[in-house]
């Protein structure tokens, strides 16, 4: 039996890794060990390690990371105080393989401590770009920590290969969230009102926006810009989610909070949704708006026409359905009334795979040869090398 430790930091990865959760618990050759961290554990992010306990999932180790203070001094310091706190856990659970998904300092830090302890690493979405964030950094670093490597799409199998990684040892196992749209449950519009007290009339736009220190210009300036926009769309509602904890979050998430205030007749605030409520949500919705990534990958697959905002997910695949408007409120505005003008997105392809990716996955991390500590070689590139696993 081999020993699967899966780390989940915020509730959008935690909503992406359910399913692979799922598939390693049933199976009789896997023990999950799960480890929590991040807004996970913090109250004014929702606590929602809740939602992990409400699923039924036993928590492995719980390891607190953020200070509550957003500056990138802070940041360093807490991923600096985190290393030990994730050094421990993995010697406690003594893993035979770490799971990571994504790019964020949770997922950095814990790479780096695996690695430390010649812990093996498994990495999902690896090979991406988001331009406009300091995530393409942390992100290819993790990769280069990696053991395993489970990509979103093909081109993004062929990026991992071009930083010297295996291809033997490079998957396209497709992106979870394909699995996730395939078999959720969607919510009646009139159940996600009574939950969490809010309004979806038609048109109503969802909106989440996160900081990001790269991009096209301030966090508080786009949020502003943005928020400027969706006021300008007559009788359009909006409803807005709780932002991440990025660095600059404070600033972003006060001026959401002053918008709401001042504008009780048109907008509601969730701070987070959960998985199927807030994809259930999105498929009521008119059109998408902010800078998440949900905005380019979720929304195009419900067929729900988006406005992305900066450059936060700039490098990604961006389907048809998604507008990249100037960063001005008239620019975002005149996006978000062609979009809702549009209507639901009826054709549109998909470059994340087949459903299957937790299947896909588990069967990996069963099967494939795992050795400690993970030694590699450095693979260079040859004609032939982006064929697809």
């Amino acid at each position: 039996m081999r020993t699967i430790a899966v780390v989940t930091g915020t509730r959008a990865d935690y909503g992406l890794l359910r399913g692979l959760l799922r598939a390693i618990e049933d199976d009789p050759q896997l023990n999950l060990r799960l480890i929590v961290t991040g807004t996970h554990l913090s109250d004014a992010f929702g606590h929602t390690v809740a939602e992990i306990e409400r699923d039924g999932f036993r928590i492995a180790a719980s390891v607190p990371i953020w200070s509550g203070t957003d500056t990138p001094v802070a940041a360093a310091e807490d991923v600096g105080r985190a290393l030990p706190g994730y050094a421990e856990a993995l010697k406690e659970i003594d893993p035979d393989v770490v799971v990571v998904l994504g790019d964020r300092l949770e997922a950095f830090a814990v790479a780096a401590a695996a690695t430390i302890l010649s812990v093996p690493i498994a990495h999902i979405h690896g090979g991406e770009l988001t331009e406009g964030a300091m995530d393409d950094a942390l992100r290819h670093s993790i990769t280069k920590m990696a053991y395993l490597h489970f990509t979103s799409t093909a081109d993004h199998r062929r990026r991992v290969i071009q930083l010297g990684e295996d291809p033997e040892r490079v998957f396209f196992h497709g992106a979870p969230i394909v699995d996730i749209l395939d078999t959720f449950d969607v919510m009646p519009p009139r159940e996600v009102e009574e939950q969490f007290g809010i309004r979806l009339p038609e048109p109503t736009a969802l909106v989440t926006f996160h900081p990001a220190i790269m991009d096209v210009a301030p966090a508080s300036e786009l949020v502003g810009e943005l928020l400027g926009g969706l006021l300008a769309v007559d009788e359009l509602h909006i409803v807005i989610t709780g932002s991440n904890s990025d660095i600059g979050t404070e600033a972003v998430r006060e001026r959401i909070a002053r918008f709401v205030a001042e504008h009780p007749d048109r907008v509601d605030y969730v701070e987070s949704f959960g998985q199927r409520a807030y994809l259930s949500a999105m498929r009521a919705a008119s059109v998408v708006a902010g800078n998440s990534s949900s905005t380019v990958l979720e929304a195009p697959v419900l067929g729900v026409p988006s406005v992305l905002v900066g450059d936060r997910q700039k490098g990604r695949p961006i389907a048809a359905s998604v507008e990249v408007p100037e960063p001005s409120a008239e620019a975002i505005a005149d996006a978000l009334r062609r979009r809702i003008a549009g209507g639901p997105v009826t054709d549109h392809d998909s470059p994340f795979g087949a459903p299957g990716f937790a299947a896909r996955t588990a069967a990996t991390l069963r099967n494939a040869e795992i050795p400690r500590p993970p030694k590699k070689t450095f693979h260079d590139l040859e004609q032939g090398d982006d064929d697809e696993r």
